[in-house]
């Protein structure tokens, strides 16, 4: 009998894409069916939430820490803060929910997971443009255009593969303690304060910065500004440890996604 050729690179990967794809617009067309207001004012959220920033900082007088406009100083730490936020956050969410794909033979976990993830990226990436756009245009704000786009697309890939990458590894960890996702959420909001959305770090005392540093999130909000403004000051920026963060959080999670896929199907 003659043996089945196995489908070669180019196939699989082009397997691969198709069912991603076909994913992504199930999520779509199922949010849009449910809720749409939900649907909207969660993609929304971060200009909701820069909203409600604005106003109190207008209330009380504060003026941005650099540049200008406090919209596009609160902005540019906005964006990367929830890109990570949510994207994780979908990513775990999606692993928890893979019982869905057990009948359907072409679709596994991480499918369902990188569908999500993909989905997310996109629909920030769209608001981000929106909100700097509108800033730029309507308000008349020249800084809110960056000067050197690519290092901004290159924080906001590089903050979207940590996010990834933790949130994979918070859905393990999900799987098997059911209130992971609780304590995850309260952490994701407290990293609002942490992560230099409102201040710049590099104006902190020595010793709040020396604490400030080992946060990844923090180092995505700072590269993805340098984008913006051509001399802010970005002293204790590395790029190198947030791609540590990116690269070794995605190696890890796809190793336990992998070695405990079992349990956590004989978990749920």
């Amino acid at each position: 009998m003659t043996a089945l050729a196995r489908p070669g690179f180019g196939t699989a990967l082009a397997v691969q894409v198709r069912v991603v794809v076909s994913l992504m617009l199930r999520e779509m067309r199922m949010h849009a069916k449910h809720s749409r207001l939900s649907y909207l004012l969660e993609m929304l959220e971060p200009m909701l939430q820069l909203t409600m920033m604005m106003t109190v900082f207008s209330a009380i007088g504060r003026q941005a820490d650099f540049g200008t406009s406090m919209l596009t100083f609160l902005g540019t730490g906005m964006i990367p803060y929830f890109t990570f936020l949510h994207i994780s956050s979908k990513a775990m969410t999606s692993l928890r929910g893979a019982g869905l794909t057990k009948g359907v033979p072409l679709v596994k976990p991480l499918d369902l997971m990188l569908a999500r993830s993909f989905l997310e990226t996109l629909q920030l990436a769209v608001v981000a443009i929106l909100l700097f756009s509108f800033i730029h245009i309507v308000m008349g704000v020249p800084e809110a255009s960056p000067i050197q786009p690519l290092k901004v697309v290159s924080a906001f890939l590089v903050i979207t593969i940590t996010a990834i990458g933790v949130g994979i590894v918070n859905g393990v960890i999900g799987a098997f303690f059911r209130l992971w996702a609780v304590v995850y959420g309260v952490f994701g909001r407290s990293l609002l304060f942490l992560s230099a959305v409102f201040y710049v770090p590099d104006y902190m005392p020595t010793q709040i910065r020396d604490w400030l540093v080992w946060n990844p999130v923090l180092h995505g909000v700072e590269w993805f500004r340098t984008g913006f403004y051509l001399t802010y000051p970005s002293v204790i920026l590395d790029k190198g440890y947030l791609l540590s963060w990116g690269v070794g959080s995605l190696f890890l999670g796809l190793i336990l996604e992998r070695a405990l896929r079992r349990r956590r199907a004989a978990a749920r």
